[in-house]
């Protein structure tokens, strides 16, 4: 990725960091795949453990068939297959039973579960090994997060200045907001147009709790309360009318770079992380990331029908510092900008200081949103140590 001439400022170093994290070698080694689980979360129909050499690049894991490497030679060229972890969920598991097996079980097995309902166990040799991988991993997909938000911060600091309503837009939104979009539910899922409602909390309930805090715990802090983004098949919406899904409660709602600096302005692509209820039949209730592209309007540019989009979504679930003001402060945990370093290179993280999370106990049960908040707190800890260095 060229950082040219005419870029704006504030993006230049958020495009340096992005190209150097897309090629970071995090890890690489031996280990045992199997394909567990299918695209649509059925057994897979190959079901054989498979010798793989494996770099993790960025948040692109790369896998060779070993056998096929030692049959190639030095000069042989062997074709790898890729599972893009950007948006997929990790878990390591002490002992996994194994039917084929007659009962035995295995020990040190990572499970990869990608957006796209595939999952993948991997079996290490040793603890450590199994360890050192799932540090690398969820360090690789912390900081890309962690940069995309950095790159909607900038984008607005740079781009946001010279669009004539953008008071207006940053305004502190008290009513609903609604449009249509495209939505997936999760990546790898077929994209569908929805009409989605965002619903700042209900100021009444807001008031309630407010007076309740005030008379009966004055010494305590009152909880946030948030609203929620629903989305519909139709846009006529009745009381009877049943959502496709419900996001109750987001923790990141961040813009998407698109990969080509062109693409930019057009660009409407916005990730949520949060817990989303899908009203299926049964209806599920799980941790996880909407993807929404917002629809254009004649003669208005993405990147402001993404800003119509996200303020919305920010007060209704109070993320970055909204409905107040944007948090810009690289040191504050709560703000776009978090961890984005004026005069080094990208990262105050390093596979040790995860791997030492993993060994924390009750590890094993985080969440992903608790994750984040670890690592959080864990990168503000070395960033406030570096400046006292």
């Amino acid at each position: 990725m060229e950082v040219a001439q005419d870029t704006l400022p504030e993006l230049q170093p958020i495009f340096t960091f992005l190209n150097s994290h897309s090629n970071k070698l995090y890890q690489e080694g031996y280990f045992l795949k199997l394909h567990d689980l299918d695209s649509r979360g059925r057994p897979s129909t190959d079901r054989s453990w498979q010798e793989c050499f494996a770099q993790l690049v960025g948040t692109v894991l790369s896998l060779w068939d070993a056998a096929q490497l030692d049959s190639a030679g030095e000069n042989g060229e062997v074709v790898p297959t890729f599972i893009n972890l950007a948006d997929a969920s990790i878990k390591m598991i002490e002992s996994l039973p194994m039917n084929e097996q007659g009962g035995q079980t295995l020990q040190n097995v990572l499970s990869i579960s990608t957006a796209a309902n595939n999952r993948y166990l991997l079996h290490f040799n040793t603890l450590n090994s199994l360890t050192q991988w799932a540090a690398g991993m969820r360090l690789a997909m912390f900081e890309n997060a962690s940069l995309q938000e950095s790159y909607t911060g900038a984008l607005i600091a740079g781009k946001g200045k010279v669009l004539n309503n953008i008071r207006q837009i940053m305004e502190p939104n008290r009513v609903r907001y609604e449009d249509w979009a495209r939505v997936r539910f999760g990546a790898g899922t077929p994209w569908r147009r929805c009409w989605f409602v965002v619903s700042p909390p209900d100021p009444k309930e807001v008031q309630r709790i407010q007076k309740m805090y005030k008379k009966a715990k004055p010494y305590e802090k009152m909880p946030v309360i948030k609203g929620d983004l629903k989305f519909y098949e139709t846009r006529r919406i009745t009381k009877k009318t049943k959502p496709i899904a419900t996001i109750a409660d987001a923790y990141t709602a961040y813009a998407i770079y698109p990969q080509s600096k062109p693409l930019i302005d057009q660009s409407t692509l916005v990730k949520i992380d949060g817990r989303i209820t899908i009203h299926s039949s049964p209806e599920t209730d799980t941790e996880g990331s909407v993807f929404v592209m917002p629809e254009v309007h004649p003669a208005v540019s993405g990147f402001e029908i993404m800003l119509r989009f996200l303020f919305p979504v920010w007060d209704t679930f109070a993320l970055y510092g909204r409905p107040s003001k944007l948090v810009a402060d690289v040191l504050d945990q709560r703000g776009l900008m978090f961890a984005l370093p004026v005069d080094r290179k990208y990262g105050y993280l390093e596979i040790l200081d995860v791997a030492t999370l993993i060994h924390t106990k009750g590890s094993q049960n985080w969440s992903d949103r608790q994750w984040r908040q670890e690592l959080k707190q864990l990168t503000s800890k070395r960033m406030l140590a570096s400046v006292e260095d």
